[in-house]
């Protein structure tokens, strides 16, 4: 297997494209690890396994308890990790972003069937360049391309959209008050600052730190935090909880709308 997927992570993937294969011998055309594995930035703590299974066919409705059975197996087996990605056809991905149609995919543990999820221009884009091939052809031998442009226009919907809501929902302004809230917030929206500034993609902590070195050095504490948490790093700049998440609303309105002065066309 591709040197590049963590050996811990390794034998995960094996025992599913086995079973996979052993119970729909006709289904699977080619298996691609995007993300943060295929970035080169896997976080133990915090990573998925984000994947994207290209298939010879649909899953038909009777299939799909058996394939939901195989990844619960699978998450009984390693616990630690969890997996989260899509089950296209090759035309799937000439039509990413809102052309696409609902689609199967897996996520939190649970198989979908009726919405949309995550096979966007960004995903397309991480797998024409850094996706790794555990079974099937070289991805820079897929037959589509990304639009560079639709990949800015669709992030910037995404940036006012997804991100903007961590600073104007209640839910979402509650979980910054967690862990896990930060450090998905802040090194998720400085990945689209860097991607605006930089015109290509990188990971969560790599975005993080480029930011240190030109955002102003208010906001220095808070992204450390961020990267501290996915480091599993145990000393905080704050001492007191509340007054962390008010600086990350405050910070995700500076970043959404710094982008949209600087970056994002109108």
């Amino acid at each position: 297997m591709d040197q590049r997927i963590p050996d811990s992570v390794q034998p995960l993937l094996e025992i599913y494209i086995a079973r996979l294969n052993k119970h729909f011998p006709d289904l699977l055309n080619s298996f691609y690890i995007v993300g943060s594995i295929a970035l080169g930035e896997f976080n133990e703590y915090f990573s998925d396994i984000d994947f994207i299974a290209m298939l010879h066919r649909k899953v038909v409705p009777t299939e799909f308890e058996k394939l939901q059975q195989i990844h619960r197996e699978i998450e009984q087996k390693y616990p630690r990790w969890k997996m989260s990605g899509s089950y296209v056809e090759s035309s799937d991905l000439g039509k990413l972003d809102a052309n696409i149609e609902s689609h199967l995919h897996y996520h939190e543990g649970v198989l979908h069937s009726e919405e949309r999820f995550e096979l966007n221009s960004v995903t397309g884009w991480e797998l024409k360049n850094y996706g790794i091939a555990v079974a099937g052809t070289d991805p820079q031998n897929l037959s589509f391309t990304v639009d560079w442009n639709l990949l800015l226009a669709w992030m910037g919907e995404n940036l006012n959209s997804y991100w903007a809501s961590w600073a104007s929902q209640p839910v979402r302004i509650l979980m910054l008050y967690s862990d896990w809230g930060i450090q998905w917030a802040i090194t998720g929206v400085l990945r689209q600052f860097f991607t605006f500034r930089e015109n290509t993609i990188t990971t969560k902590i790599r975005a993080a730190e480029y930011a240190l070195g030109c955002l102003p050095k208010r906001w220095h504490p808070l992204i450390q935090e961020a990267i501290h948490i996915r480091e599993k790093k145990k000393k905080s700049a704050y001492w007191c909880r509340i007054s962390g998440t008010v600086e990350a609303i405050c910070f995700l309105k500076f970043i959404v709308q710094t982008c949209n002065i600087l970056y994002i066309p109108r």
